[in-house]
């Protein structure tokens, strides 16, 4: 009996243990994961509408690149838009296509931006159909990129139909083949800067074991999981007024009626809901506050909030 005892009280010492292992870790994977997600949106979101200079909408690319088709789909002067799935409005057409596991009752993010991966000119173009010379493939460029390029004043969006390197020097060809013609917008000199250009969507989907996750698609409609155990994501964006460039007015994405607002969008109020990977961790269901309500669980994981206020660097003075 005495063994009994002793035994029993092992065994519960052991799975108290565990137990308590387990909620520790489970924690910690959530934060980690709260960190990662809330890093990948805010480094892209301050890039929005990044086209090399400041004031970016000042200048609007001239786009040869072929697909996809709609010329208005690349727009440096828009950068950002969004999608409120279960909104009121449709899927937006100008979007890369609609992913088949986006979460319903969750925000969509896109973006466009030229990445910081830019190298300039090596010598100036002779004419405004000529190769593109620079001294570093600085963004790993190949066949088939979109890249932008631009002098301030004028910009120019393709697609690269050959990228080879000799001697020192990166040559980035835009034919006729997988453009709509290979003429740019003027000859550019050794003040320009190439760039790799993104077209992306974030949003919620579910993963192949059927968990929530952030995702983020570019505009060939591939994704990628980012971070797993994202339950929700629910975003507000800051609107200008007037002369102001800091945000006078919070709205969801219904609520930026105009595709002329976009523009005035000088920041984004990100939300996460953040989940652990295992269920029964909690003696209840939890009811957390997120966006302005309260979420009650359907399970008895645990869950945490994650956001923070990122400003648009070229909208922000």
């Amino acid at each position: 009996v005495i063994s009994l005892i002793l035994m029993a009280g092992v065994i519960q010492i052991y799975l108290s243990s565990k137990q308590g292992y387990t909620v520790t870790s489970s924690l910690a994977r959530m934060q980690e994961n709260g960190r990662f997600a809330m890093h990948f949106l805010t480094d892209d979101i301050r890039m929005a509408g990044y086209s090399g200079c400041a004031g970016s909408s000042n200048v609007t690319p001239k786009v040869i690149a072929r697909t996809p088709p709609a010329s208005s789909s690349f727009d440096t002067s828009i950068g950002i838009e969004g999608y409120d799935n279960g909104g009121t409005s449709p899927w937006p057409a100008d979007f890369p296509t609609q992913p088949a596991n986006l979460v319903a009752n969750t925000s969509v993010l896109r973006l466009q931006f030229g990445n910081s991966d830019s190298a300039y000119l090596n010598g100036n173009m002779t004419v405004s159909n000529a190769n593109i010379q620079v001294n570093t493939n600085a963004g790993s460029w190949v066949a088939g990129d979109y890249i932008l390029i631009t002098d301030c004043s004028h910009a120019d969006l393709f697609t690269a139909t050959n990228v080879s390197q000799s001697l020192g020097t990166v040559t980035i060809a835009h034919g006729s083949n997988a453009n709509t013609q290979n003429f740019l917008s003027t000859t550019y000199g050794t003040n320009a800067q190439i760039m790799s250009f993104s077209d992306e969507i974030y949003y919620i989907g579910s993963n192949a074991s059927g968990r929530p996750a952030l995702y983020r698609e570019d505009a060939n409609g591939v994704s990628q999981e980012l971070v797993d155990n994202v339950q929700s994501m629910k975003l507000l964006y800051g609107v200008t007024s007037g002369s102001s460039t800091s945000a006078q007015l919070w709205l969801t994405a219904d609520q930026v009626t105009s595709a002329n607002d976009w523009p005035n969008v000088a920041a984004v109020r990100v939300n996460l809901l953040m989940t652990t990977p295992y269920d029964y961790l909690a003696p209840t269901f939890q009811s957390i506050p997120f966006n302005g309500a309260t979420y009650t669980a359907a399970d008895r994981r645990l869950y945490w909030t994650f956001g923070d206020t990122v400003a648009i660097r070229n909208r922000v003075q």
